[in-house]
Parts: structure tokens; C-alpha cells; sequence
């Protein structure tokens, strides 16, 4: 699951992992220039004997980029690279600005490898709640960062794409803006992880835009994307909803409260957008669905 991870660390590194015979459990590996790598299982930590050295970052980066990092100076300035297979390398360092804009981020002292998994099924529990009938309902997955949203939304988009015969579900068409290529991980044209025979991915595109774009062009029934939130999105979300498609999304947030705060998803339930709210835990194991709520009542489980 991370062998596409441990292609681009230096050997010392990946060695080391290996070694450990622990690969599947985890999350997330940390690298910070003169500090020990740690791995994170869970939350659980691992801390390993090798160092991470300027020269160790450098390494990584050429092999993400294939010795070209002007390649991925766009994601570098964006504070992440993707790679194949759906993980994401968040980056840190001092950020050059030209014209108030970030031109780049130089000195680049600490690497976050963020583990993407496919786990096929884990939406089983939370389908009979946002499914009424052959319809599709309008749903927000809420959960704080590393908790699971994006593995738990990849998993549903598969289902409803494909069909589910024991809901009497017919598989639907859905339109993916896959901005950040973590949800289907798009390679050469190819998606690295399963997200049904009906998707149509739109990949490294902001996401208002995507949105625009696919219902234009791919007619879908269901649009789906990654972490909304900034007022370009809901206007084209609105626009989405307004030309009869379905929608599901994702947020960062860890109670009904918290994301009442962003003034834009607060607009969005305002207007009775969503039918389904699944706020997911923020407890020692990613992926547990804590509530499903019933937007027309909040407050109250569905």
C-alpha cells in the first residue's frame, strides 16, 4: 500500500521501514531536517534511528519530480505534492513572496507523507442514511484533518457509481473534482484508486471551476469534491444545485458548531442545501462516524 512511498525516500530511510514489517498501519511519516524520522500509526508514534539531512529532502523531492522539481513548482508553492497512489507530501520551508503572491518555498526543512488507503466497504454503514430510495441525498462528511473523510467520501462515490443492489440502488453517473488528486489519485489518465466504472475525474483544477466545468460537459447525476469552503465554491455550488444535480462534499471541522463558524457552509444550510450531515470522530481510530445528522432537524441524529 505504501510501496509507491517508499520508491521515492532514500534507501536508509525506506530500509528502515521495511524492516519494521509494520508498513500497513501507517498514517503518516514525518520528516524534519537534524530530527529522527516518525512514523504515525494511528495515534501512535514510531520514532526511527535515521536522521533527516537537507540532502534527505532534496532526494525526496527529485524523485517525486523526477529530477525536474520546476515540475512541481506549482504544488511546491501550493504547500503539497500528490503522488501516484493518492499521497500527499505536505511541505514546509521559507516561503518566497514576488507581487504578493507565493512564488515558492525554499529551504525546505520538514516533509509530512500522508498515507492514503483505499478501504473498500467502510461506507457501508453510513449508505442506508444518505440513500432514500434510487435518490441520491445532498451530504456533508465533517472531520478534523487525518481523521478519514477523504478515504470514507472515496468509498461512497465508488458505491453509488457502481450501484448497490442491496439498497436497490442503481449506479449513477458522478462528476469528481479531484483538485488535490488525493480521492482517485489520476496517473497518465488512469485512476490509481477505485472510484467506480460511472466516475468522470476532473483532476488539478480548483474546484469551483471543476464543478462549472463538469456539469457542462459529462451531464452528471452526482457532484462530488474534496474540502469546500471558500466562497467561490459555494456559489458554484449553488449553481450545481440549481441545475439538478446531486451533491456530496467534504469539510474540515469537528462538531455541527465548528463549521458553523465559515460564514459560506453556514449560507449553504441556511438554505437547506444538504439533507445529511456525517460528522466522523476524532478518537484514536480514523474512519468512525460518530453522528449522522438530519439537517432539518440539527441537533438530532437522522
Amino acid at each position: 500500500m505504501i510501496d509507491e512511498i517508499l520508491r521515492v525516500l532514500p534507501s536508509y530511510i525506506s530500509n528502515e521501514i521495511i524492516k519494521l514489517n509494520c508498513s500497513q498501519n501507517i498514517t503518516e511519516i514525518r520528516l524534519r531536517t537534524k530530527c529522527k524520522v516518525i512514523l504515525i500509526c494511528g495515534k501512535n508514534e514510531m520514532v526511527l534511528n535515521c536522521i533527516v539531512t537537507p540532502k534527505t529532502i532534496l532526494d525526496i523531492l527529485l524523485n517525486v519530480s523526477k529530477n525536474s522539481i520546476y515540475a512541481i513548482q506549482n504544488d511546491i508553492n501550493n504547500g503539497f505534492v500528490v503522488i501516484r497512489g493518492g499521497h500527499r507530501i505536505g511541505i514546509s520551508g521559507e516561503v518566497v513572496y514576488v507581487d504578493d503572491k507565493i512564488k515558492n518555498i525554499k529551504n525546505i526543512c520538514s516533509l509530512n507523507i500522508r498515507v492514503a488507503r483505499q478501504i473498500y466497504g467502510c461506507a457501508d454503514l453510513v449508505l442506508p442514511k444518505i440513500i432514500s430510495g434510487n435518490t441520491f441525498l445532498n451530504t456533508l462528511i465533517v472531520s478534523p484533518p487525518g481523521c478519514g473523510k477523504t478515504t470514507l467520501i472515496r468509498d461512497i462515490i465508488r458505491q453509488i457509481s457502481n450501484g448497490i443492489p442491496s439498497l436497490n440502488f442503481k449506479g449513477k453517473n458522478v462528476a469528481l473534482i479531484d483538485e488535490r488528486g488525493e480521492i482517485a489519485s489520476v496517473y497518465e489518465g488512469i485512476p490509481s484508486l477505485d472510484v467506480g466504472i460511472r466516475t468522470d475525474i476532473m483532476s488539478n483544477v480548483n474546484k469551483a471551476s471543476g464543478m462549472k466545468m463538469m456539469i457542462r460537459s459529462m451531464a452528471p447525476d452526482i457532484v462530488a469534491t474534496d474540502e469546500i469552503g471558500k466562497k467561490e465554491d459555494i456559489v458554484a455550488i449553488k449553481e450545481a444545485i440549481l441545475s439538478g444535480v446531486k451533491v456530496i462534499f467534504t469539510m474540515h471541522g469537528d462538531s455541527i458548531k465548528s463549521i458553523l463558524k465559515n460564514e459560506n457552509i453556514k449560507e449553504l444550510l441556511n438554505l437547506n442545501i444538504f439533507s445529511k450531515i456525517i460528522l466522523l470522530s476524532n478518537g484514536k481510530i480514523p474512519g468512525i462516524i460518530e453522528k449522522v445528522y438530519d439537517t432539518e432537524k440539527l441537533g438530532g441524529v437522522a
